[in-house]
């Protein structure tokens, strides 16, 4: 199964089983290095993107705790996903990454590190933006909402409906060297914040209270044709 097959597939499946709705996807770079950022809460949230073929040059970092279910390892190993080991610096990870989005591609992740059991954001980890500035490339944001229910309705035979929302590229500020972890975790939490933004409130969770996502949504409102939940 090669990336086209399998990428076609998938396509159909969302199709046929999710009713899906995509907005500002405008805002998103249609070609060149790009990193989108996503809040993580099922196992489907990054095969979303095969929902539309505006971009399919997409690989995204995925734990390598998943290659013992043998078909989704067999899937990633044939679509060119990125395994980690989230339990250390996986420095051969960060490389292939940093290989791909230097090569003009789109590299997909999840700053959270891990999926959010409650729907909520969780605190991001720093390495999104350590790969974001040293690759020189802009990050872009996915908000999505509906697929913590996606075994429940699919179980009950209903169509999940999920939403995924992007916001218009940002450009990381350099990591100040004298200040590195203070640096890296701000930007770290302007990704998040800009996560938070374009989800409801009941989604917000470790990000409810930064003063920085009202702020966002305040200049947002005054951008042309981008929605905002309301």
């Amino acid at each position: 199964m090669n990336r086209d097959i399998a990428f076609r597939l998938f396509h159909a499946l969302y199709g046929k089983l999710t009713h899906v709705t995509i907005e500002n996807l405008a805002f998103v770079p249609q070609k060149g290095p790009l990193i989108l950022a996503m809040n993580h809460m099922s196992r489907i949230d990054f095969p979303l993107l095969c929902a539309t073929d505006y971009r399919l040059d997409w690989t995204a970092l995925v734990a390598d705790k998943y290659k013992k279910w043998w078909l989704f390892k067999y899937i990633c190993d044939h679509t060119g996903m990125i395994w980690i080991d989230r339990s250390k610096a996986d420095f051969e990870a960060f490389k292939k990454a940093f290989d791909w989005i230097k090569a003009g591609n789109l590299l997909v992740l999840a700053p959270e590190g891990t999926r959010s059991r409650t729907a909520q954001l969780l605190e991001a980890k720093t390495g999104i933006v350590m790969l974001a500035v040293k690759a020189g490339v802009p990050v872009c944001t996915g908000s999505i909402i509906g697929t913590e229910h996606f075994m429940n309705d699919f179980l009950h035979f209903r169509k999940p409906q999920i939403t995924i929302r992007f916001s218009p590229p940002v450009i990381l500020p350099r990591i100040d060297p004298d200040n590195r972890e203070k640096s890296l975790r701000e930007s770290t939490d302007e990704v998040m914040c800009r996560i938070a933004a374009m989800l409801p409130e009941p989604y917000r969770g470790a990000y409810q209270a930064y003063p920085r996502v009202q702020e966002l949504l305040d200049e947002w409102k005054d951008v042309p044709s981008l929605k905002i939940p309301e």
